[in-house]
């Protein structure tokens, strides 16, 4: 991680998102994981679906982090 030379104005949210960064990344890995081992179609939808959301959840947290730094 970088060090920045002024803090963000406010770091409890910048942690949370960083956190959120972190563990949708991981989700969604898992998943991905996950999918190509799955043998039903609509279990690979159901995965397919929770992944996409995963995705556009870490798009909002990168948006806002980046809103902050």
């Amino acid at each position: 991680m970088v060090e920045r030379f002024l803090p963000s104005n406010d770091p409890i949210k910048e942690d949370v998102l960083e956190w959120t960064v972190k563990r949708d990344a991981a989700d969604a890995k898992k998943l991905l994981d996950w999918l190509s081992e799955t043998q039903s179609y609509r279990e690979k939808k159901a995965m397919i679906l929770l992944i996409q959301e995963l995705v556009e959840e870490l798009k909002m947290a990168v948006d806002e982090l980046s809103d902050l730094k």
